[in-house]
């Protein structure tokens, strides 16, 4: 069961093979240039996965940040739970704004047990996370994708293409699209309300949606607005903004007042109505988004299946394991009165439980694609979630019978899928680097290759250029780091 790449599998891992498509302007005219300057400053004896890795550590120094400061999200939402002080603090902050603000939802989206929390509001709130901070994550952010596009022009200069490339930028991609959305939510000032959680749900879809899209049509498809490239520079931007603004409350004022549209006589008496916070618009916009990546994803899976004269509507339930994990815990964080989301020690570490899970249900799909296997429509990630979810829903919970116990509960499952996600990783990693005669963080010279014993009988293929293929690998063969990355 966790011997997640068998031996029958093994040498499909010698005719893997990148292809990709990016129609990204940006990244050709504009950061192309900077990524292929940049790459050029790594010496030959940095492996790639190093590189993504250094990448995905600059992120982690932004969660530890926030983790450090505001782990609850806490100051957007004890501000929120005063409509008063709340309203005080952004005429105090924009006195010149015209227009009252008009939620999407009551009470910001904030849930009726939060609500009941004494966390004492105080106009001050806004201004828990200081506006360095934000500069800060907008530079590490922009140091994270500029290292991981470069990774894969580092493996072609050191010959270390391959799927474990692949496996491992993916890999970082999926845990960094968590560790991002939260810093968003904290950035936006969304505080602990469903739209957390909501803008989790179409990040993780998301990233899914391209993942299950390549392994159906066995091309990684970037439009001109792609989630690695503008994506990424448009949280970029949020960061900046959040800093020089002087702070989350910023995303709160109605975005007829930001545009100026309120000083409009006609505006404000007709479209009133329309003036939603900045955060609220965002939000809606990528709900937008998502909606338009599902019938792009989908388009392009149906005319591959259609070349091949294969089932269009058969690769639709491979979209079953991520609807079943966003339900199992959505419905696992509404119960109990929404215990999850209103406790300030459990939201963070459940929120870190669900990005491993995913990561580690994304992992298995990208390793049946790189080994050819069958879909991966169920694992032990998912079940734990289930699990989860109906015993917080019982009458009587069997394990979840009050706020510690439920506390308690989630902290183990934190822990599960730490140990789990890191299982996989070690084991995807040694047999991929045992098959190919490769090391994951060290460049091995040809000599170091040539003299490295073999472990398997996997037969060697050529490469498509016409060159034999080393225990290093297929040289000359893209890896799994690309120019054109995955979409955020």
């Amino acid at each position: 069961m966790f011997d997640y790449i068998p031996a029958a599998r093994r040498q499909n891992l010698h005719l893997y093979k990148y292809s990709g498509t990016d129609k990204s302007l940006v990244s050709k005219y504009v950061l192309g240039p900077w990524w292929n300057w940049l790459v050029t400053l790594f010496p030959l004896s940095v492996a790639p996965n190093t590189i993504t890795l250094s990448g995905l550590a600059l992120v982690a120094i932004n969660f530890g940040t926030l983790a450090y400061i505001d782990p609850a999200l806490q100051c957007a939402t004890q501000l929120k739970l005063d409509s008063t002080a709340h309203t005080l603090a952004l005429r105090e902050a924009y006195p010149h704004d015209a227009l009252p603000v008009r939620n999407l939802f009551s009470n910001f989206a904030i849930p009726q047990p939060v609500q009941k929390v004494d966390f004492a509001p105080s106009s001050h709130s806004a201004t828990c996370l200081p506006p360095w901070i934000f500069y800060t994550w907008a530079i590490c952010l922009f140091a994270y994708q500029s290292l991981d596009s470069i990774d894969g022009k580092q493996a072609r200069r050191t010959g270390m293409a391959g799927p474990l490339g692949e496996l491992f930028d993916h890999g970082c991609d999926a845990i960094n699209t968590t560790l991002e959305c939260v810093l968003c939510a904290a950035a936006l000032n969304l505080g602990r309300s469903w739209w957390a959680p909501a803008s989790l749900v179409a990040t993780l879809a998301n990233f899914y949606l391209t993942t299950w899209e390549e392994y159906h049509t066995g091309t990684l498809y970037l439009s001109a607005f792609s989630g690695p490239v503008e994506g990424i520079l448009m949280i970029v931007f949020i960061y900046a903004l959040t800093g020089f603004a002087g702070g989350p409350l910023f995303w709160d004022r109605g975005i007829l007042n930001v545009t100026g549209l309120a000083s409009i006589n006609a505006v404000r008496e007709r479209f009133a109505w329309l003036n939603l916070p900045l955060n609220d618009a965002f939000l809606t916009f990528g709900a937008i988004g998502l909606g338009l990546n599902v019938v792009a994803s989908y388009s392009n899976v149906v005319a591959a299946r259609r070349e091949r004269k294969q089932s269009v509507i058969a690769p639709l339930s491979g979209l079953f394991p991520l609807v079943l994990q966003i339900a199992a815990n959505l419905v696992w964080m509404a119960a109990n009165r929404s215990f999850i989301l209103a406790d300030t020690h459990a939201f963070l570490p459940f929120v870190g439980f669900w990005g491993i899970t995913f990561a580690y249900n994304v992992g298995l799909l990208i390793v049946a694609h790189v080994t050819k296997a069958p879909f991966p429509y169920w694992n032990v990630a998912t079940a734990w979630s289930i699990v989860g979810a109906l015993d917080a829903i019982l009458p009587h919970s069997i394990v979840q019978r009050d706020p510690e116990s439920t506390r308690m509960v989630v902290y183990v499952s934190l822990g599960f899928a730490a140990v789990l996600y890191l299982h996989f990783c070690h084991n995807v990693i040694t047999t991929i680097t045992t098959e190919m005669g490769m090391a994951c963080f060290v460049v091995k010279t040809k000599k170091d290759a040539d003299t490295m014993p073999l472990t398997n009988t996997s037969p060697r293929v050529e490469d498509s250029t016409g060159a034999g293929g080393s225990r290093l690998g297929i040289p000359g063969r893209k890896r799994g780091h690309s120019d054109a990355r995955k979409r955020f």
